[in-house]
């Protein structure tokens, strides 16, 4: 019999449902509910009282780049006085050094690019950061996500390398970036690991979304930082492109925990018109991609987002088919061994939730853009021949994780069971669809 949902309080008395996501590993789990604030905090308690591989927690928060604010959490509940975390709290003080440089570089090179008369507008962790935060080292990111006019690119990527600014050597040819939201990006010569990204638009060519860089700018706004003057979008927008670019820029496989975090930030900052909201994702076609994001991020997270707004994005789909699509996704959150082992599966399980009409809004398959970025095997039929054997074992195990989505609600990995999951680079970890081996560090 499946197991009755777990019923937590929160230290204002509200119940807090149980983290859906118990087919993932435990640190898995303590990784995504640390997005999600206050509320969470019993449950999260609870977790990390358990029996916690270290190692694979700190490995896991070093991706999801969740070490400054999982360690400020493990030391606030009293969970990590021990040698075993002290990796994360080395991590955390690498990652909050690192942002702070990064602040800097980010003002350098906004002034820059008014210098040369360039509008720039913020978009991703470095807006949020600015808008939905008390610190900027709150929100952390490596990337910095900038919005220009096409037409002000030669201009704009002029006024990057005055900044300090270089084309990265090792990234891709240009001809992948034809079509792509962004230019190929530029790292810091002064030596740090950032890197700037100069958008023309919000998401790549062909994108079904009736929402243009030109309704961002229309309502962003200006503010005066340091002495620097940043032009960030309007909160609505900026959680509105945060759930699209979650859900169907990455698939939901990617950078679920900051995306989580900022829905929460965004969510609890009172700046947010719901009406206004829900109106905007039907009218622009990303309903489906928000109600997937909200129900995720309050399902793993404790998230808080009201129940009218979900009701109102909610798929054309019976209660039955969006909670099998629910733990389906939950599993695809973070690269662990629960994640689905078919790509072609995947990939059907993704359209039934998020365009159960069918395509007639947008041609392109996101896993179609994203697969120009993933190195790929050898072309021809030597390359066949080394992808064949994955290619059996992973439709080998996918009626196997199909049948335990739809009929197994259940945890597979049960905290002191011993199993545990490695993350991406083992085989079991590894994700051969369009968004392997991509980080999305924005």
């Amino acid at each position: 019999m499946p197991k009755a949902r777990e019923r937590l309080r929160s230290t204002d008395g509200r119940d807090i449902p149980r983290a859906m996501v118990d087919g993932l590993p435990l640190e898995a789990r303590v990784i995504l509910l640390s997005a999600g604030g206050d509320a969470a905090s019993p449950l999260l308690r609870k977790l990390l009282a358990q029996n916690i591989d270290w190692p694979l927690l700190c490995a896991l928060a070093d991706r999801e780049q969740a070490s400054p604010i999982l360690w400020a959490q493990v030391r606030r509940l009293g969970c990590g006085g021990g040698p075993e975390s002290d990796p994360l709290k080395r991590l955390a003080m690498v990652s909050e050094f690192s942002l702070l440089r990064l602040q800097r570089r980010l003002y350098e090179t906004c002034d820059a690019l008014a210098a040369g008369g360039i509008d720039a507008v913020l978009l991703k962790g470095a807006a949020v950061a600015h808008t939905a935060y008390p610190r900027f080292v709150e929100r952390p990111m490596r990337d910095i996500d900038l919005l220009v006019e096409p037409e002000q690119a030669d201009a704009a990527k002029q006024a990057l390398q005055a900044a300090g600014w270089v084309r990265r050597s090792n990234s891709f040819a240009d001809d992948a970036y034809d079509g792509h939201q962004h230019l190929p990006p530029y790292t810091d010569a002064k030596g740090s690991d950032a890197t700037v990204e100069l958008h023309t638009d919000l998401f790549f060519e062909g994108h079904p979304f009736r929402f243009s860089p030109k309704a961002v700018r229309a309502r962003a706004r200006r503010l005066c930082v340091d002495q620097h003057v940043l032009l960030v979008p309007d909160p609505l927008h900026q959680l509105f492109h945060a759930c699209l670019h979650f859900a169907y820029g990455h698939l939901m496989s990617v950078s679920a925990w900051r995306t989580f975090r900022d829905v929460a930030a965004l969510a609890g900052s009172g700046s947010i018109d719901w009406k206004e909201f829900v109106v905007l994702a039907r009218e622009s076609g990303g309903a489906t991609s928000c109600y997937w994001t909200f129900r995720l991020a309050q399902a793993a997270a404790g998230v808080t987002v009201p129940s009218d707004v979900l009701d109102g994005l909610r798929p054309p789909l019976p209660d039955t088919a969006l909670r099998i699509l629910e733990r389906h996704f939950s599993r695809g959150l973070m690269p662990t061994c629960v994640s689905c082992p078919s790509v072609r599966l995947r990939n059907l399980m993704w359209r039934a939730g998020v365009f159960p009409g069918g395509w007639n809004r947008g041609s392109v398959r996101p896993w179609g853009r994203l697969r120009r970025f993933r190195g790929a095997t050898e072309p021809g039929p030597r390359g066949l021949l080394q992808r064949l054997p994955r290619h059996i074992r992973h439709a080998a195990a996918a009626p196997g994780y199909l049948w335990s989505v739809v009929c197994a609600p259940t945890s597979l990995d049960v905290p002191g069971s011993g199993r545990k999951s490695t993350p991406s680079g083992g085989e079991a970890g590894q994700r051969d669809s369009g968004t392997a081996g991509r980080r999305d560090s924005g």
